[in-house]
């Protein structure tokens, strides 16, 4: 009984330590289709159309990278802070265009700076036709940069091959929250449990003197 009810206080305190986690950039790409992707990003292509925003088959739009020569890509290198952030987090959907093969692959990649070098986050194989995928991905090292930066690639074999990417999202723990929220949640917790193991105690006594 003892073992539980301190294991119940562990776990209601991990729970008031916690805090949500908070958006530091996110793109849906709903904006009228364009051959310029906009919102920060820059572009590698070989033509205007590689790296653009399209059609996406259940509704509203999504990014298109693709093209062999060069690679086609999307970067994010104006950089955002996280600065105050823990848990760093990358998010997204992504699907391979239609004609892709075994091969064929969506790089995703980080840097500190831009004299950083680019470190994986991860790899989609892409062959399609397939469905979007969700990906949720935690940064190792990502937090309390000043200039964190991120790119989009392809490593195709044709100029018509490559991927799509939707609903893409970083984010991160604010440090002050967890903070905030272990203030008052594990004074009260501790007085709780406290309490609790003092009862059991007093509990335990009054057994033994019975018997």
């Amino acid at each position: 009984m003892k073992k539980h009810a301190m294991s119940l206080f562990v776990l209601a305190l991990g729970t008031a330590l916690s805090a949500p986690a908070a958006t530091i950039f996110s793109d849906d790409f709903e904006r009228p289709l364009s051959n310029t992707v906009g919102a920060g990003w820059t572009e590698v292509e070989s033509d205007a159309a590689d790296v653009a925003l399209v059609s996406r088959s259940s509704g509203g739009q999504q990014l298109q990278l693709r093209d062999d020569d060069p690679l086609a890509l999307a970067s994010q290198l104006g950089g955002f802070s996280t600065l105050g952030y823990s848990d760093i987090t990358l998010s997204y959907e992504w699907a391979p265009t239609n004609n892709t093969e075994s091969g064929d692959f969506l790089w995703v990649e980080w840097r500190n700076g831009s004299a950083g070098s680019w470190t994986e986050v991860a790899h989609h194989e892409l062959i399609g036709p397939a469905a979007h995928s969700s990906a949720s991905w935690s940064i190792s090292g990502a937090g309390g940069l000043d200039d964190f930066e991120f790119r989009l690639r392809v490593a195709v074999n044709a100029n018509n091959e490559g991927a799509f990417v939707d609903n893409l999202s970083l984010s991160g723990t604010r440090i002050d929250a967890v903070t905030a929220v272990a203030e008052p949640g594990s004074f009260a917790l501790a007085g709780i449990g406290l309490c609790l193991l003092a009862f059991l105690a007093r509990r335990k006594v009054g057994s033994r003197a019975v018997a």
